[in-house]
């Protein structure tokens, strides 16, 4: 594909013509595999070859825009990104030195929030997803999935808790197959766009991927009805062209949503929350029934605990990392000074 097709504009030029190196060339990450990277708009081939990153790109994810040099098949830089989906890293705890946060995506226009109707909308966590889509950058937008398999008076039901789980976003209803409702996202996907879906396995991520390219790019696999949890059909990222220009980030499925330095994300999820906070009596009302405060008053009781839980959580985050942080330093501050003890000469 051309650069422009991939969504290089004039802005990326200008971010190019500022950090680009002699020799290099700007390319799109397009997909992600344990050999290497593969690449699209550099205007060469490497065949079936995969890119090897260099030290300052070993941090590339599906969707970056790198400097790659054609005559060694190496990514030398990564470009700024512009917006990025990601999480933190599973299983890390403060005694964890990967306690850190794990991209999935980068430079998106737009995220979908996928919800699967035949197990019914997930207020807790659609709002989680909802933070981290927020905290990315890219606009979010909840799409419900397989709205073949509940009636009418169901899907309403559904729709409503997602609008008051969503406040300000988009909700779709979509069926991947019939075709239902998918029209209503066709404006999201214009030529050099980029959209990437966030879900749990089994929401019918890879089933929608395949309906809007037009084509089988993914594959689909069943929900087990044991526990309604779907296997991971998607097992690495990849970037898709659609049939009517717009590019697809396709990521694999994820079970565990954790936060990580998501405070804009918050504030944006909970706007309704944040904006009846500004007339409560006190700057600094913890809403839980103080004097004089409007949030416990305006905001529904399941609404306003969720955004105490996330930001208790978002809270915890915090000190986890500025323990670290202070572990850390005083670890090499140690090293420092018996390096410092080893080089004084002897007495």
């Amino acid at each position: 594909m051309q650069r422009r097709e991939l969504g290089w504009d004039d802005t990326w030029e200008e971010t190019w013509a500022d950090a680009c190196r002699p020799g290099l060339v700007p390319a799109r990450v397009t997909r992600i595999d344990k050999g290497g990277l593969s690449v699209d708009g550099a205007d060469v081939s490497f065949g079936r070859q995969l890119i090897v990153a260099g030290k300052k790109a070993r941090d590339a994810v599906v969707g970056d825009w790198c400097g790659l040099d054609p005559d060694t098949a190496r990514i030398e830089l990564r470009l700024p990104r512009r917006s990025v989906l990601e999480r933190r890293s599973p299983g890390a705890d403060r005694d964890d030195l990967a306690l850190s946060a794990k991209a999935v995506a980068a430079n998106l226009d737009h995220l979908l929030v996928l919800q699967p109707l035949d197990v019914g909308v997930n207020p807790a966590r659609l709002v989680r997803e909802l933070v981290i889509a927020w905290e990315s950058g890219a606009q979010p937008a909840v799409v419900l999935t397989k709205s073949d398999q509940v009636d009418a008076s169901a899907l309403a039901e559904a729709r409503a808790a997602a609008g008051a789980a969503a406040p300000g976003v988009d909700v779709v209803a979509v069926s991947n197959l019939t075709g239902h409702g998918l029209h209503e996202l066709r404006p999201l996907l214009r030529p050099g766009i980029t959209v990437a879906l966030l879900g749990a396995s089994g929401a019918g991520k890879s089933s929608l991927v395949n309906a809007l390219a037009g084509r089988r790019v993914a594959l689909t696999g069943n929900v087990r009805e044991s526990d309604l949890r779907g296997r991971h059909t998607t097992v690495t990222g990849q970037l898709l062209a659609l049939r009517d220009g717009g590019l697809l980030i396709d990521t694999p499925g994820i079970r565990g949503v954790g936060l990580w330095r998501a405070w804009d994300g918050l504030a944006m999820a909970f706007s309704d929350v944040e904006s009846v906070a500004d007339t409560c009596r006190f700057e600094d009302c913890a809403h839980t029934g103080e004097a004089g405060c409007s949030v416990v008053d305006a905001i529904e009781a399941d609404r306003l605990e969720l955004y105490r839980s996330l930001s208790a959580e978002l809270t915890r985050l915090d000190e986890q990392l500025e323990i670290r942080t202070r572990d850390v330093q005083r670890e090499t501050n140690q090293r420092s000074r018996r390096k410092a003890q080893r080089r004084r000469p002897p007495t």
